[in-house]
This record gives structure tokens, sequence and C-alpha cells, in this order.
């Protein structure tokens, strides 16, 4: 009776019997073993899948960096800045300048017969402005006739002032006059008179490099010495200058002397002149020559210079500066 109670006690849905305990005890160990056993399967799936992702994270790993690069800034915007202006380009040089300089030259012309007249000559040019030069020759002179007599001193003075009327870099137009003064001390080493020459050049620019010119130029003579001669030449003198790297440069010289009084009628002079730029301030040339005159004689003619230019700061440098304007 009192088990039927206890019977009635406990739900109908419930399935726990006093033996259940027991069951459950007894299949605890099959539980765990098959459990186990499918832990024991899927490990060994897992063992076999871990390398392969692994690899693959590894290779991700490499492909990457381990920290993103930060990205340099982006420079600040700027508004429109001042307007730079054009390099201004270097003027080309005018055809001729007229320059400051000190000159020591010797010039040596061969005479028939053995004679000769050498003179050691202090030229001195000073340009006021690129426009305006006065130039002033001081010789010492030695002269020898066919009679091997020597004479020695002071030769005839020279003073020449010169005005560039044009200077463009195309073409360039100087006009000027000398003044020759009878100054000289020996008889041989002057002509006894004094002169006057007006002259006039002319330069044109072919190329960069290479200029051509003309000089005319006329001579008559007063005071002086009565028992000479007087004096009356043209000259007429075409030229080029041809400037060469490195600061050296070329100028054929042809000049034709004609006598209007007096004999040879005609003199003609062929020269080279070959110079160089040692340094801004220093040149130096020679012009190696040869003379023919109307009556068949004939000599040669040699002039060696060196030259101390002074520039103005003013100025550009002028190419070939011995063979500028005057000469």
């Amino acid at each position: 009776m009192q088990a039927h109670r206890v019977a009635q006690a406990r739900p109908a849905s419930r399935t726990v019997s006093p033996c259940g305990r027991r069951r459950r005890r007894a299949a605890s160990p099959a539980a765990i073993g098959l459990v186990a056993l499918c832990s024991a399967r899927a490990g060994a799936a897992a063992d076999r899948v871990e390398p392969a992702r692994r690899a693959e994270l590894a290779e991700l790993a490499s492909a990457q960096p381990a920290r993103p690069l930060p990205l340099p800034p982006a420079p600040p915007r700027r508004g429109p800045g001042p307007r730079t202006a054009p390099t201004p380009r270097t003027p080309a040089p005018a055809a001729a300048n007229l320059s400051t300089f000190l000159e020591l030259r010797d010039d040596y012309v061969s005479r028939g017969s053995g004679g000769f007249y050498n003179a050691t000559v202090l030229r001195g040019d000073y340009a006021f402005d690129r426009s305006f030069a006065l130039r002033a020759d001081v010789p010492l002179a030695v002269a020898s006739g066919p009679d091997g007599r020597r004479d020695a001193g002071l030769g005839d003075v020279l003073i020449r002032p010169l005005v560039r009327a044009i200077g463009t870099p195309r073409f360039a137009l100087v006009v000027g006059s000398d003044l020759v003064l009878d100054s000289a001390t020996r008889r041989a080493l002057g002509s006894g008179k004094n002169q006057v020459a007006p002259l006039v050049q002319a330069y044109v620019r072919v190329a960069r490099p290479a200029r051509l010119g003309l000089q005319l130029q006329h001579a008559v003579s007063f005071g002086g010495d009565p028992r000479r001669d007087d004096i009356q030449t043209s000259v007429v003198r075409p030229f080029a200058i041809v400037e060469l790297p490195r600061g050296f440069w070329v100028s054929p010289d042809q000049s034709f002397h004609f006598n209007h009084r007096g004999a040879p009628r005609v003199v003609s002079t062929s020269v080279l002149e070959v110079g160089a730029e040692l340094s801004e301030r220093v040149q130096v040339y020679v012009d190696p020559g040869i003379q023919v005159d109307s009556r068949g004689g004939g000599g040669w003619v040699l002039t060696g210079a060196v030259r101390w230019a002074f520039p103005q700061r003013s100025r550009g440098h002028a190419a070939a500066p011995c063979a500028g304007a005057g000469e």
C-alpha cells in the first residue's frame, strides 16, 4: 500500500526508474570512449589540415609588411609665387671697341743693300668711354744705311684721337686723325716734317668670330725741315680679324701706300698677325710680313708686342683686343 502511494506520487512523465542510476553509471565509460575516439579522428584530420593552413598564413605574412607603412604627408598647397624674371641675354660685342692699354712693341723693317730701321715703341691708349680714345706713340729708333752707318735716338712722336661714330654688333665706324710731330733727334730716324693724317675705319662682322675691315687714310705734311721733301700719301688697308678658340686670333692685313710726290709710287705691305690672350689683361702678338715697291725693291717686316689691358668694370670682355679699333 505504501509502495503504491510512492508510485503514484511520481509524475508519469518521468522515465527515471530506481534502476536508471545504475544504467547511467554503466553507460558513462562507453560514451567517454566514443567521444575520445571521435576526438582522436577529428584531431588527426586537424593535424592534416593545420600544416597547409600554417603555410598559407606564413605566405600571407611574408607578402605583407608586419606594420603598414605610413603614407608621406601631402605637400601643402601653395599659392602662385612670384614670377621669376627671364635670364637676360649677354649683348653681343660691338664690331669695334675702344680700350685702355699700355703696349711695348718692336718694329723692324729691312731695307735694300743691308739697311734696316728698328723702333722700340711705347704705345698708350686711353679710352675715356666707349666712343672716344686718345693714343700716343713714343719710339726709340735705330737706323742703318747702305754704308753701314747707324743712328739711334728718338723718332717721330705720334698722337691719335679716335671717335667711334657707329658701334653696333654688326657694323662699326671709327674716325680720327694722326698728328706726327717732327721730333726725331737724327735725320735718318724721322721724316723731317710734321704731318696730319685723317683716317676712317669701317668694320663689318660677317660671323660671330670673324670681322672684315677697311682703313682709308691721307697724310699731308707741314712745317719741319725745309730741306726735306713735302709729304702727301694715301693708304688703303683692307684687313680681317678671325677669333679662334682659347683666346687666339689671326689677322691678315694688306696695305697699299701711294706716294703722290715722290718715288716709289706704290708700296705694298702684306702682314699676317697672330695673337694670343695670356690672361684677362695680357696679350701678345707678332706681325711677320713682306714689302714690295713699284721700283722692284722689297724687304721684310716684323713686329712683336706685348700689351697690358686695363678694362673698365662696366665693359664686357672684347675678343681679339690687339686687333681692335685704331690699329
